[in-house]
């Protein structure tokens, strides 16, 4: 008999040092920004020092993944989720029962403890430790789109000053064809109404130019607040080697990685992990049992304790309710989970697309329209030179080259917007570290 008792007291003792265990938690908000940043690749001219007031497009990325206050109020969903799995892990507290003034027995207590804790701690804390893995990829799945975002907005900014570049050299080009058309009114060799077309296009190249410039001002407003410097002003410039090299992607590789890295879809997967630990959880949970140590009776004494089991009978129901809605939350989380693999594998597929789209205009306007309009532009300027043609001629043949630069300045922008979703698409969960 001694020995069961000892064989019984070594049991719970090792059950509740178990149950003491401290529970293993996620990266903090430090961490995370850590790893993504981990993930940006090393910029071509790292060691050249950059010049003062001047902003890189991986320093404003650094700045929006620290910085943004967006980011920055979402990822305080870390500390919420290892303050849950700090709850789920604690065990309850013993409950006391105290009576006074019992006639015939001056001391009347009962001590109640839930040993279902003693089980039932591993189950809570995992599920909560799934969760809290979910939200952690789910924020590594937004510190990516924001990465994204970033050099989107970056390539805009940068874009939108080269734009109202050209433009302004197109309204002066287009003044001097209206100048010309005005000279050529007046020596009777066109109609008026030429002149008043020419005078229009010269108005409209103003008006774009004005525009032009509200819309720079305008997208680097958006990309100061976005990587939230909203007070400063700095120099934007986009350098050659941030331009995609249009190289042959591998899309059946991306894929693969894709769905088995992508944190979107393991952060799907811990849900459903999580989903199955509420499942097993829901089916004990309804037992209730306790053990009380007993001393409202016996001995007038005082301090006589007998032992006693609380629990709860199943006889009008066994928690069916609440396991159905967790077989049906199961449910639901596995076809998230699906879900979100189609949603991984259609914006990759879309991204590919749209980047081979912009690689092959970027390919034919360099290697064909460009120096097709370079050679009629000096075609133009013999002829005129010989006198073969107006310089009116000359003129307009400049403002078609100047179009296609205008052109040439929005692909860059549709190419770095392109690259940068087919990267997030395509974006692998780094090496998490846990505390």
């Amino acid at each position: 008999m001694h020995f069961r008792l000892q064989k019984l007291s070594l049991v719970i003792v090792t059950l509740v040092l178990a149950a003491c265990q401290s529970a293993q938690k996620v990266s903090d908000p430090a961490q995370l920004v850590q790893s993504l940043q981990q993930t940006l690749p090393q910029p071509a001219d790292a060691g050249t020092p950059a010049p003062a007031n001047y902003l890189s497009e991986q320093d404003a990325v650094l700045s929006a993944l620290a910085q943004n206050p967006g980011f920055k109020a979402q990822l305080s969903d870390l500390n919420l989720a290892n303050a849950d799995i700090d709850q789920a892990s604690q065990l309850a507290n013993p409950s006391l029962f105290y009576a006074f003034g019992a006639a015939n027995k001056p001391y009347r207590y009962a001590i109640e403890f839930p040993i279902e804790a003693l089980w039932l701690r591993p189950i809570r804390t995992r599920q909560m430790q799934y969760q809290a893995q979910a939200t952690q990829y789910q924020l590594l799945q937004a510190g990516f789109n924001l990465i994204r975002d970033t050099r989107v907005a970056y390539a805009q900014a940068v874009i939108a000053m080269e734009k109202q570049a050209r433009l302004q050299q197109a309204l002066q080009l287009n003044q001097a064809i209206a100048d010309l058309v005005k000279k050529r009114e007046q020596l009777g060799d066109i109609s008026t109404q030429e002149v008043l077309l020419a005078e229009n296009e010269a108005l409209l190249s103003g008006r774009d130019a004005q525009l032009a410039s509200l819309d720079s001002r305008l997208a680097q407003t958006q990309l100061m607040h976005l990587i939230g410097q909203a007070e400063t002003s700095k120099h934007l410039a986009l350098s050659d080697a941030l331009i995609p090299a249009c190289s042959t992607v591998d899309i059946a590789q991306l894929k693969t990685q894709a769905l088995s890295s992508r944190p979107d879809i393991l952060a799907a997967e811990a849900a459903v992990a999580a989903t199955r630990q509420k499942r097993q959880l829901t089916g004990l949970n309804w037992l209730n049992a306790a053990v009380i140590a007993d001393a409202t009776s016996g001995e007038t004494s005082g301090h006589t304790l007998a032992p006693a089991i609380r629990g709860s009978l199943p006889l009008f129901n066994q928690n069916q309710a609440q396991i159905s809605r967790a077989d049906a939350e199961l449910v639901k989380a596995q076809q998230t989970l699906a879900a979100a693999k189609v949603q991984a594998s259609l914006e990759l597929h879309s991204a590919h697309l749209k980047y081979q789209r912009d690689c092959l205009e970027w390919r034919q306007l360099h290697e064909q329209l460009q120096p097709n309009l370079a050679q009629t532009q000096r075609a133009a300027e013999q002829a005129y030179q010989h006198g073969e043609i107006a310089y009116l001629n000359v003129l307009e043949s400049s403002k078609r080259f100047i179009a296609l630069q205008l052109r040439e300045t929005q692909l860059k922008a549709d190419l770095v917007g392109s690259w940068s979703e087919l990267m997030r698409s395509s974006s692998h969960s780094p090496q998490q570290q846990t505390r």
